[in-house]
């Protein structure tokens, strides 16, 4: 599965501790119990989404690189290649 190797049970975790330091965050800014725990929920959606773009870009970066340095590239110089397109 492209090379996952955690499970959901994972994710559940880390939504929780996500959420938890949201509203940790909020009533240490002075918010109470009752007023924080509605804006965590509504704030943890966003701010998860944002920090998985930001680990799909990393592991979109990483499989790049390594796709890049597994490849053969041919010698073929930049003038048979120019060749080749001209007398196209």
């Amino acid at each position: 599965m492209n090379g996952h190797n955690h499970g959901g049970k994972s994710h559940l975790i880390g939504m929780i501790v996500i959420g938890v330091v949201i509203l940790g965050g909020l009533l240490v800014a002075g918010r109470s119990i009752g007023e924080a725990l509605p804006i965590a929920a509504v704030l943890a959606c966003p701010v998860m989404m944002i920090g998985m773009m930001f680990m799909m870009m990393r592991g979109k970066n990483k499989n790049n690189d390594t796709a890049q340095d597994s490849h053969v590239h041919g010698t073929t110089s930049t003038d048979e290649v120019a060749k080749t397109t001209t007398q196209v």
